[in-house]
């Protein structure tokens, strides 16, 4: 036998997904803010809230966002292109547009410190027929 060859990894599992950022809001801050801009002094076209945070719709939605360019960095230029086409873009036409999660922020007439008013939910009234919406 030669010592010329190394000792060969041993086959076990992948190893552990690490993303690489470490929580959403490193995510928003570092990656998509400085990278996605529009013009915001006409809220009748775009509306985005500084406090982001405060909007559980836009959390989720950010949230599938991150998770989304998390997995597709790593295809490199077609995943990227992809991750804007199909999911960037759309994503944020809907949390950007004046009748989106920020309907009710505007920064002409908030103070940045104050609480938001924020959207209150859709209506809900009890379904009036038991066990309509199930799956098994």
């Amino acid at each position: 036998m030669s010592d010329d060859f190394e000792a060969e990894e041993p086959v076990g599992e992948p190893p552990a997904f690490q993303p690489f950022y470490s929580s959403l809001d490193a995510w928003v801050t570092d990656w998509l803010l400085p990278n996605y801009s529009r013009p915001l002094r006409d809220v009748s076209q775009f509306r985005w809230d500084p406090q982001w945070w405060r909007y559980s719709e836009v959390v989720m939605r950010l949230e599938a966002l991150w998770a989304s360019w998390e997995k597709m960095r790593l295809e490199g230029g077609p995943g990227i292109v992809t991750f804007f086409r199909d999911y960037l873009d759309p994503m944020m036409r809907v949390i950007l547009d004046p009748h989106g999660p920020f309907h009710t922020y505007d920064p002409n007439k908030t103070d940045p410190d104050d609480e938001r008013d924020l959207p209150e939910p859709l209506p809900h009234s009890p379904l009036t027929v038991p066990d309509l919406f199930r799956l098994d």
